[in-house]
């Protein structure tokens, strides 16, 4: 202890008034720097949430927007399958008036019985047959576009040149109009 005195002795006073004021100057200087990094946080962690905020927002007009297109897209396929659906429903009655009327015109012919009979066999069989395959091909056919225009209307696409989703409608619109 005695040589810890004896430097105290040595060194003047006023130096080590000058020691102390630099260790407290110092200290403040960085309290002062870690409050200003506490508020500086605090106002990052505020700007963060309220950006949040406005993007949860935003992606939920978004995804209300793509749901609305999906809904009006579902709604398009299903009025079109009813069409459609007409429409088959029309071309079975008109396949079977052709077959009524091809059974029953067998009698007016002015050729032999034979010849008649054989003539409307061959030819119902022959309307029946392709009757049948084309009723079904167009009811394939009517499907598979009625599918296609669902899923383009309704599945969104990335653009690239804005940056966000679109729907289909909205670019096949900007298409018609000239618009990249």
């Amino acid at each position: 202890m005695k040589a810890f005195t004896a430097l105290l002795d040595i060194v003047p006073g006023w130096i080590w008034a000058i020691c102390c004021a630099g260790l407290f100057g110092w200290g403040g200087i960085n309290a002062y720097r870690v409050n200003s990094a506490h508020a500086d946080l605090a106002e990052l962690k505020a700007a963060h949430a309220q950006a949040l905020i406005v993007a949860q927002q935003q992606a939920d007009k978004k995804s209300a927007e793509l749901k609305r297109t999906k809904d009006e897209a579902i709604a398009q396929a299903e009025k079109r399958a009813a069409t459609n659906a007409a429409a088959a429903g029309r071309a079975r009655s008109e396949l079977d008036r052709l077959r009524e009327q091809s059974a029953s015109g067998i009698d007016r012919a002015g050729t032999s019985q034979a010849a008649c009979t054989e003539y409307a066999t061959a030819a119902t069989a022959v309307l029946n047959e392709c009757g049948s395959a084309l009723a079904g091909l167009a009811e394939k056919a009517d499907g598979h576009v009625n599918d296609i225009r669902t899923i383009t209307g309704a599945w969104p696409a990335w653009d690239k040149f804005t940056g966000e989703m679109t729907d289909f409608k909205a670019r096949l619109l900007a298409f018609t109009k000239g618009q990249p």
